[in-house]
């Protein structure tokens, strides 16, 4: 069996990794023949999302970062896209009225560890934009802030896992990240909540979806 895997000319980080959970699956099923995946388009891009497994280990023993905690810094962080950089400069601009003690990182690499950071944002404000790593911090434990495209609705179950913000509005994911932030009611109820709910992203829910796929 050959495993034909087709990546558009410039494929995103989400592409990408589909295509690495999906050849990671494959290799361990026996199929009867040559199989073509075609990423960034259906069928296989309605196929559900699914992480790598390294992600899930310890993500039961995951805390909050703290947000009860006083005199100390927050570091908040996001995937840097360029789309979402004046979004983020002008999200700070307004934390930083009341609070000096936020940082907020754009990370240039797929992040590898969560633990740094006490709360992860995705301030996508395309709705095709799938790169925002919102299901990778849930699994790592985190309190997620995301732009309320489609696949974040449906990444923190229209918001019981994780806060949800109107697209291109600095004011207020400004007051979602305070909240994030300062109010560990809010943050941990959220973080519970997703323990409950991250099996979905397990790479067997996608690989059964796959093989039905394979099968049709």
């Amino acid at each position: 069996m050959r495993i034909v895997q087709i990546l558009p000319p410039h494929p995103t980080e989400y592409e990408k990794k589909c295509a690495r959970i999906d050849l990671a699956l494959l290799q361990n099923v026996e199929l009867s023949r040559d199989v073509t995946l075609i990423y960034g388009k259906p069928p296989v891009s309605d196929l559900p999302e699914a992480v790598e497994e390294r992600w899930f280990h310890g993500a039961e023993d995951a805390q909050p970062a703290g947000g009860g905690l006083s005199g100390r810094r927050r570091t908040i962080a996001s995937f840097r896209r360029e789309s979402i950089v004046p979004l983020v400069e002008q999200t700070m601009a307004r934390l930083h009225r009341t609070r000096e003690d936020i940082d907020w990182l754009l990370v240039d690499e797929p992040p590898a560890d969560f633990t740094p950071f006490d709360a992860w944002i995705d301030p996508a404000i395309e709705e095709s934009d799938l790169d925002g790593f919102v299901a990778e911090a849930l699994v790592a434990g985190k309190i997620v802030v995301a732009a309320r495209i489609p696949i974040n609705i449906k990444r923190l179950e229209k918001g019981r896992t994780g806060l949800l913000v109107p697209q291109c509005d600095p004011n207020e994911l400004t007051h979602a990240i305070l909240a994030a932030l300062f109010k560990p009611e809010v943050a941990e109820t959220r973080i519970e909540a997703a323990k409950q709910t991250i099996s979905k992203f397990r790479p067997r829910q996608r690989l059964r979806a796959l093989i039905q796929l394979l099968h049709a």
